[in-house]
């Protein structure tokens, strides 16, 4: 989906950085209702998830999917899903 007049500019990665994408659009929805509650904890998660997605720091707030969540698969290659 290409940005349109109004919508909200994701700052682009430097360095190493990951680029972070919503697979729906329910997740787009849910992440914007986020950010308008709680913006300075949503801000600090898009932070950590942009250095390191699969960082064990906190493991109470960022972890491995597990089950049938535990993979996702894009293009055809599984990946591991975090949460």
């Amino acid at each position: 989906m290409s940005p349109k007049r109004g919508d909200d500019v994701a700052p682009p990665s430097i360095g190493t950085e990951w680029r972070l994408r919503f697979a729906t659009n329910e997740a787009a929805k849910g992440w914007g209702e986020l950010a308008a509650e709680a913006p300075g904890n949503t801000r600090r998660c898009f932070e950590a998830l942009r250095r390191d997605p699969t960082a064990h720091l906190e493991p109470d707030r960022q972890h491995r999917l597990r089950g049938r969540l535990a993979t996702g698969t894009l293009g055809g290659r599984a990946y591991p899903q975090w949460e």
